[in-house]
């Protein structure tokens, strides 16, 4: 019994089962990997660092360095911002051209906002001189949906004071003051403006808003059709009389926002009703989105036997990428015996441009049948003949940097418009700059006319 007893306690000590016991080799083991991978991350790290490091250019770590130093030593605080925005200016003011540039994230995001035709504002544009260089308000262009469309200012109108009531008025003609009193206003807050129509006074009320920006429009001799903040069109009993019933008025603000679906609509009306002549008014359009100009392009490439017709040339330099319209529909909208007139001023450009081009070079028009507004001795397109492309620098709300990236030439004859633009040498007509608008298309329309 004693000896049973006592070899089963020797079993208990020699096969310990259920004890545990981790082995202290094993733990320090452990420990070393952990100490080994943590290193390694380290060393990994800081070679991956210094990889970086001497893969910038000497200048970009000298601008490190200083930024490192200013932040240390400097005596007064520099804000990043100040630091950074005074670089990306000088980026923007002396190292890129006129049309390339650095954008904050903010100024990305307005700038999307405005081509898609969201707006804040009044919706007015001026000429902010007189001939002589004097100071003035003189209202050039009324944004379609603003509030200054809809408190009743017309083109030619001259802004000669404002203030917060009509009682409050001060006289001023100098935009940066009037720019100055529009900051401190609420939105839908109504302030009054003193305009001078026809010689005489008047007193209107205004407000800024945030609206949605209308870039066609569309009249007959009877009727005239513009769009509403959500894209609905709308019909008045505006036309221009002295339209023949042969002949539509379409003007194009811009490249962007409804300008495509827009100029749709208003063309199958052009269609529906019978017209066979249009005055295209491309006045004050300053381009926009080359794939809007490739659609609108669609409807004027009469001699152009291609289903997707080439419509403008990008030339890189070492290489060249043709731009296709998305249709071939002149033949079902215009006749033999159709005539298509073109307005265009000094800041007809880009786009606007090279629409011209594709439809002098498909024979739509030829430069007889291009109308330009002569402001002063001028008379003229912009002459813009590049083309610019944006770079987000980063995902959702980012800066961006738009770079100009390519010449522009015309699709048949290879001709670059930039710094040029369209001349009254080139056998273009001219038409002295009036307002209201109605003056200046009626006189344009009359001379074109009578010239066939």
């Amino acid at each position: 019994m004693m000896d049973e007893m006592s070899n089963e306690r020797e079993t208990e000590r020699i096969e310990p089962k259920n004890v545990v016991k981790p082995p202290e080799r094993r733990w320090k083991k452990k420990i070393w990997v952990w100490i080994t991978a943590i290193l390694t991350a380290v060393v990994i790290f800081f070679s991956g660092g210094l990889c970086l490091w001497f893969s910038l250019d000497k200048e970009m770590r000298d601008l490190i360095k200083v930024k490192h130093v200013v932040d240390k030593k400097y005596y007064q605080d520099v804000a990043d911002d100040d630091f950074y925005g005074a670089i990306f200016r000088a980026i923007n003011g002396q190292v890129l051209d006129a049309y390339s540039g650095y954008m904050t994230a903010d100024e990305y995001d307005s700038s999307n906002k405005q081509q898609a035709g969201s707006r804040s504002g009044i919706g007015l544009s001026f000429y902010t001189k007189d001939v002589d260089g004097n100071d003035q308000m003189l209202v050039v262009r009324i944004s379609g949906n603003s509030p200054a469309e809809t408190s009743g200012i017309k083109t030619g109108d001259r802004i000669v004071g404002f203030g917060k009531t009509s009682d409050e008025i001060v006289y001023n003609q100098k935009l940066n003051d009037f720019s100055t009193f529009l900051a401190e206003r609420a939105d839908n807050e109504n302030f009054s403006v003193r305009i001078l129509r026809d010689g005489m006074e008047q007193d209107i009320t205004l407000y800024k808003a945030e609206y949605v920006e209308n870039y066609v429009f569309y009249k007959t001799r009877d009727k005239a059709y513009t769009f509403d903040q959500n894209r609905d069109l709308i019909e008045s009993a505006d036309g221009y009389a002295f339209l023949d019933e042969d002949t539509a008025y379409l003007r194009l603000i811009q490249f962007g926002g409804n300008a495509s679906s827009g100029f749709r609509q208003v063309m199958e009306l052009f269609r529906t009703g019978g017209k066979k002549n249009l005055v295209l008014d491309l006045r004050g359009n300053g381009g926009g989105f080359l794939d809007t100009m490739q659609a609108i392009a669609s409807y004027f490439c009469k001699t152009a036997t291609e289903t997707f017709p080439t419509v403008a040339v990008a030339d890189y330099g070492n290489k060249r990428s043709e731009f296709q319209a998305i249709g071939n529909y002149y033949d079902a909208y215009f006749s033999g015996e159709s005539k298509i007139l073109v307005l265009a001023d000094q800041n007809t450009a880009s786009a606007s441009e090279c629409l011209i081009g594709c439809m002098v070079d498909y024979g739509a028009i030829d430069y007889g049948d291009i109308c330009l507004t002569k402001r002063g001795d001028v008379a003229k397109t912009y002459g813009k003949g590049i083309m610019q492309t944006t770079y987000p620098l980063g995902l959702g709300k980012a800066s961006a940097i738009k770079l100009t990236t390519a010449v522009i030439r015309w699709p048949v004859s290879d001709y670059c418009i930039h710094a040029r633009g369209i001349l009254p040498e080139d056998g273009a007509l001219t038409v002295e700059e009036t307002f209201p608008d109605e003056q200046l298309i009626e006189r344009a329309f009359t001379k074109w006319k009578n010239g066939k």
